[in-house]
C-alpha cells in the first residue's frame, strides 16, 4: 500500500510533538555499546540509550 499524503500529513504532525536528541561517537565506543546492547536482550539500540538515560535520569532525581 503507498503512503498516501494524508499518512504523511499525520505523521510530520505527530513529529512535530517530539524533540529530537542525537549525539555522535567513536566507532570503537559505538560498537561497545552495542555489543552491550545484544547482551541485555535489547532489541535497538534506541531502546537500550532510552534505558540508560532513564537509569541515570531516575539516579539522579532520587
Amino acid at each position: 500500500m503507498a503512503y498516501s499524503e494524508k499518512q504523511k500529513e499525520y505523521t510530520m504532525k505527530y513529529l512535530g510533538t517530539l524533540k529530537e536528541v542525537r549525539f555522535r561517537v567513536k566507532p570503537e565506543e559505538f560498537e561497545s555499546y552495542q555489543r552491550a546492547a545484544k547482551l541485555a536482550g535489547y532489541s535497538s539500540m534506541r531502546s537500550f540509550y532510552m534505558d540508560a538515560i532513564q537509569e541515570k535520569v531516575e539516579k539522579i532525581m532520587n
